[in-house]
């Protein structure tokens, strides 16, 4: 019986990909970054490798030790006795690269993230702004270390001939197409990262070189290794295209610290808020934007958490005007058991506007006068608490006791909406949370004597359709002091006319 032949191996795209250019940024160290600590000693970042613990990650201290990525944790402690070691966190380490990836959006607009310790940046169009590529190498490589990070960097035609580049050697930099097949022929297999059987049986081979194996005949590739062995190969020498997702910051901030000890006094909290709100400042000016709400939930061990919001007039990124109002509130925080976790959680960005307007009875006095009055605004919030200072917006409704809404002060709450037109009557600064009833004196409504009627009346019929229906005629009343007041007289009670005081002119 004729045997089935082999499927053939997939023949590469012959067309000429899109012209661009890689920047690969490797970390390393990330693991031992994601998890910070004051550590002089030997110390390392373990994770479970099927029936046994490796490390990830070693310090300078247990690297000098001959400690390194991929040793059994048993055979590092035989080493190195007083090894510290910390299991790995991977959520940390996404946050991290995640931060990473904010601040490379100032060098490109296309940022890729490269799990679990890299990130890959389209930087073609960005080098007439930089000056070429070693300008912006020369950039890349100062910011990074600004961060006090461990990297190495790589530039090359495709995504993933960057990223092996990275992985070999910092400072690789192959711009033509023409000879990234010769330098990528060099590469010993490991930079691939394939797993261990797909190396091991290379060996056995006699191959070492990833050009060794590309001249391999394409079929016999395609049968002896998986599939995406020569997929990986055909990216990385640019026979075939390999779009990469667009990372897409988010647009609230979210940022977790977790202090090295328990911090049981409020004021202990001050530096570790001013470290989340600094890292706040550098997400909003990346997008030119502010937020105008903020929430630290401050997390216990055996307690629910703490939450501490704060909210401004106006959308602000400056993280020392937040650290203000973050201290008036702090002043009325009481800490039912120690802070274990601080998680910082943003309101949306919004854009920065260079104007101001001015508030209720502050005009006059320019821009200056309403920020100051902002400023003011924004104090009150956070020492006496949100619910305690707030703004009025009106609304379209004859009734008046229903024809306001409590508002966050400041410019926001005129344009929450559309504002209705203002009735032609007049209408008094105070209004009663519930009318008043007047005494009657001849017929006519009282308050420390007969009123004398100056205006009047105005008819209101309203609230039929939600079960509170009013029908009342509102007068000007004033007293024989001076006093002007809105009274009116209630239409839909049954029997003599009852009067109700309902507001007090100014």
């Amino acid at each position: 019986m004729p045997s089935v032949p082999a499927p053939a191996a997939p023949v590469p795209r012959t067309r000429p990909v899109p012209r661009q250019l890689w920047l690969a940024v490797r970390l390393p160290a990330l693991p031992l970054v994601a998890l910070p600590r004051e550590a002089s000693g030997p110390w390392a970042v373990v994770a479970d490798d099927g029936p046994r613990r490796v490390l990830v990650a070693a310090n300078a201290a247990a690297a000098r030790h001959g400690l390194a990525a991929g040793q059994a944790l048993n055979a590092a402690r035989a080493l190195v006795p007083v090894l510290e070691v910390a299991a790995r966190d991977t959520a940390a380490e996404a946050r991290h690269l995640e931060q990473l990836a904010r601040w490379a959006i100032g060098l490109t607009p296309l940022v890729s993230l490269e799990p679990p310790d890299g990130l890959l940046l389209e930087v073609q169009g960005s080098l007439r702004l930089f000056g070429g590529i070693d300008a912006l190498l020369r950039r890349a490589a100062a910011d990074l270390e600004a961060r006090r990070e461990t990297f190495a960097l790589a530039v090359a035609p495709t995504a993933r001939a960057a990223t092996w580049f990275a992985r070999a050697a910092h400072g690789t930099v192959v711009e033509s197409a023409a000879t990234l097949a010769g330098a990528l022929g060099r590469l010993p297999l490991a930079v691939a990262g394939w797993p261990a059987r797909t190396l091991e049986d290379c060996a056995r081979l006699g191959l070492a070189t990833l050009g060794e194996l590309r001249r391999l005949p394409r079929d016999g590739l395609a049968r002896r290794f998986e599939p995406g062995v020569l997929a990986a190969l055909d990216e990385a020498f640019g026979l075939v295209p390999a779009p990469r997702r667009r990372h897409v910051p988010r647009e609230r901030f979210v940022e977790r610290l977790e202090p090295e000890a328990e911090l049981e006094h409020v004021a202990a909290l001050e530096p570790c808020c001013a470290h989340l709100l600094a890292r706040l400042e550098r997400f909003l000016r990346v997008r030119d934007a502010g937020v105008a709400t903020l929430a630290f939930t401050l997390l216990h061990r055996d307690h629910p958490p703490t939450v501490v919001r704060l909210g401004r007039a106006l959308p602000a990124a400056d993280a020392a005007e937040w650290r203000g109002l973050l201290g008036e509130r702090l002043g009325h925080v009481s800490l039912p058991a120690p802070v274990r976790a601080i998680v910082l959680r943003s309101g949306a960005a919004a854009a920065v506007g260079g104007t101001t307007v001015d508030l209720p009875g502050c005009g006059g006095g320019g821009a200056a006068a309403a920020a100051g009055a902002l400023r003011l605004l924004d104090r009150l919030r956070a020492r006496l608490g949100e619910e305690a200072v707030s703004g009025f917006g009106l609304v379209a409704e004859h009734r008046p006791e229903a024809a306001f809404r409590r508002l966050a002060p400041g410019p926001a709450a005129a344009r929450a909406g559309t504002v209705p037109a203002l009735p032609a009557a007049p209408r008094p600064l105070w209004l009663l949370a519930t009318p008043e009833p007047l005494a009657l004196a001849a017929g006519r409504p009282a308050r420390g004597g007969r009123l004398a009627l100056e205006s009047g009346p105005e008819r209101i019929e309203s609230g039929w359709w939600d079960g509170l229906p009013v029908a009342r005629d509102y007068y000007v009343a004033r007293t024989a002091g001076g006093l002007r007041l809105w009274i009116y007289a209630d239409r839909a009670a049954s029997g003599p006319r009852r009067w109700f005081l309902h507001g007090l002119f100014g």
